[in-house]
C-alpha cells in the first residue's frame, strides 16, 4: 500500500499584481526563493478585484502559510503636515490628521477606507508621511479570500520603493528612479538621513522639469539606478538598469522584497495589514465569566447558575453602552479639533497671500518715503535729518513759514497710505530771528500701524 506523500506549504508566497499578470513566488522562512516563479494571465485593474484575483491563483498549487501581495494599482502619496499638529498624539488622531489631509488632496471620502503610512522624514517643522489606502470592503474581501485558502494574509503594499538597492544591498548612498503605470517614484537613501522620496505624476506635463529641479537639489550620488515597469519614459542615464517587462528581471526582484519582508523588523514602506476587530476587554470579560459558569455548575444549583449569567451579560451590555459613549464624545471631540485645525488652515492661506505683499511694501518703504519727500517738499522748507526713533520715522528740518511743512505732511499722507504709515500732525517751534516770526523747526513723525495697516497692494513705479 502506497502511503501519500503531502508536500509541504511555503513559508511566504508573494504575488506581484499587475493590470495584465500576476507573478508567484514561494519563499522559506529566510526568504530564499523556492522553485520557480510562476507567471499567471490573471488581471486586476481594480482593489475591488483582488479578492477574486487570489481565488483564482489558489486554485492552483497551495499558498505559502503568509501571503505578501504587492498591487501595482494601490493608491499611494506623499502628505506633509506641521510637526506641531502631530508630536505627541496617538495613532489613532495621527491617522484622522492623515486621513484629513489625503481627502483633501485627492478630494475622496476617507471614511470607508484604510490607510498604512510611514514616516519619511521630520525637517523644517514638516513632518513628511508616505501613506497607501484602500477601500474597507475590498480589503476585508482580500483578508477573507486569504483566509479561505488557509493562510495568513502578510501585507498588502505598491511595489515602489523597495528599501536597498537593485544593483548590491551593501550600497548605503544611492538614487533610484521607478517609472510605473502613471507615476515616477524617486528614491535617494544617504547614510546619514535615511530614505527620501519623491512622487511625479505623468498627467502633469512638466513633470519632467520637476525631476530635474529634485535631482539637481540631490548632488552627486556614487550609485544611481532605475526600474521600468510596462511604462516607457525618457529618463536620465544611471548606472545600473532593470525592465520588469523581462520576466526574467522579476525573481530577482522580488528576492529582494521577500528578503525585506520576512526580517523580524518591517521594512520602512506603508504596509495595509489586517488588524482584528475584536475588543480584548471583552474576550477577557467571556473568559472570566466562563470560568465562574464552570464554577457554578460544580458548586450551585442550575437557578443559581442562570442569575449569576444575567448579571454578568447585563454587566457587559452597560460596558458596551459606557464604551459607546465615551466613543460618541470622542468622536464629537476629534471634530471640533478638525474643525479648528481646519480653521486654523484657512487663517494660514490667508496670510500666505497678506504676507508677500507685506514683505514686498516693506523693501519698498525707505525709497518710496525719500521720493516722496523730493517731489513734495516746498521751497521754503529745508530737510536737516531722517532718523528711526522705536517704531517711528521722524522727519526734522526748518521752514521759513508754518504752513509748507502742513503741506509737506499732507502730500506725505496721501503718497504713503498704502504702506502701514499714520503721518502725525507737524510739530513746530518758532525760533524768532525774524522781526515778523520765524522761521519754525519742524518734527514730522510716522507711525507704523503694523500688519493691519497694510490695506492696499503697493503702488507700482
Amino acid at each position: 500500500m502506497k502511503i501519500p506523500l503531502f508536500k509541504k506549504r511555503p513559508a511566504h508566497s508573494l504575488l506581484f499584481i499587475t493590470e495584465a499578470k500576476t507573478f508567484r513566488a514561494d519563499f522559506d522562512k529566510s526568504g530564499v526563493l523556492i522553485g520557480e516563479m510562476n507567471t499567471m494571465d490573471i488581471s486586476c485593474p481594480t482593489t475591488a478585484k483582488l479578492a477574486e484575483c487570489v481565488g483564482q491563483i489558489a486554485t492552483g498549487k497551495p499558498l505559502g502559510r503568509k501571503v505578501w501581495l504587492l498591487y501595482i494599482r494601490l493608491p499611494i502619496a506623499l502628505l506633509s503636515i506641521p510637526s506641531m499638529q502631530v508630536e505627541g498624539v496617538d495613532e489613532t488622531t495621527l491617522l484622522q490628521a492623515l486621513q484629513f489631509e489625503l481627502e483633501g488632496l485627492t478630494g475622496q471620502s476617507s471614511l470607508d477606507m484604510q490607510l498604512a503610512y510611514h514616516l519619511l522624514s521630520n525637517r523644517d517643522e514638516m513632518s513628511t508621511y508616505w501613506v497607501s489606502q484602500i477601500n474597507q470592503l475590498h480589503f476585508e474581501d482580500l483578508h477573507k479570500a486569504v483566509k479561505k485558502t488557509g493562510s495568513q494574509l502578510g501585507g498588502l503594499l505598491h511595489p515602489a520603493g523597495m528599501p536597498q538597492s537593485l544593483a548590491n544591498p551593501a550600497h548605503e548612498d544611492w538614487l533610484r528612479l521607478e517609472c510605473w503605470s502613471n507615476q515616477l517614484v524617486a528614491l535617494r537613501h544617504h547614510p546619514d538621513s535615511g530614505l527620501a522620496m519623491q512622487q511625479f505624476s505623468f498627467d502633469y506635463r512638466h513633470w519632467q522639469t520637476q525631476l530635474e529641479q529634485w535631482l539637481n537639489e540631490q548632488g552627486a550620488v556614487p550609485h544611481s539606478e532605475t526600474l521600468l515597469n510596462n511604462k516607457i519614459e525618457l529618463l536620465p542615464e544611471t548606472a545600473y538598469r532593470v525592465h520588469l517587462g523581462n520576466t526574467e528581471r522579476i525573481p530577482e526582484w522580488l528576492a529582494l522584497w521577500a528578503g525585506a519582508l520576512t526580517r523580524k523588523s518591517p521594512p520602512p514602506v506603508p504596509m495595509l495589514r489586517h488588524q482584528s476587530r475584536l475588543n480584548k476587554d471583552l474576550l477577557l470579560m467571556a473568559s472570566g465569566g466562563s470560568a465562574a459558569v464552570l464554577i457554578c455548575v460544580a458548586h450551585l444549583s442550575w437557578h443559581l447558575y442562570q442569575a449569576r449569567h444575567f448579571t454578568y451579560e447585563a454587566e457587559a451590555l452597560k460596558k458596551v453602552e459606557t464604551s459607546l459613549t465615551a466613543l460618541r464624545k470622542s468622536t464629537a471631540d476629534d471634530r471640533d479639533k478638525r474643525d479648528k485645525l481646519k480653521t486654523t488652515l484657512d487663517k494660514l492661506k490667508g496670510d500666505s497671500d497678506t504676507l508677500p505683499q507685506m514683505i514686498n511694501a516693506l523693501q519698498h518703504r525707505p525709497s518710496r518715503l525719500l521720493a516722496a519727500i523730493a517731489s513734495g517738499r516746498p521751497e521754503n522748507l529745508l530737510l536737516e535729518e531722517i532718523v528711526a526713533e522705536n517704531d517711528d520715522i521722524k522727519i526734522r528740518g526748518i521752514s521759513l513759514d508754518a504752513v509748507s511743512t502742513n503741506k509737506l505732511a499732507g502730500y506725505l499722507e496721501l503718497k504713503l497710505a498704502d504702506l502701514g504709515w499714520e503721518i502725525a500732525a507737524p510739530t513746530k517751534k518758532n525760533m524768532n530771528l525774524f522781526e515778523d516770526g520765524g522761521p519754525w523747526e519742524f518734527e514730522i513723525a510716522l507711525r507704523d500701524k503694523g500688519i493691519e495697516g497694510f490695506h492696499h497692494a503697493p503702488q507700482k513705479k
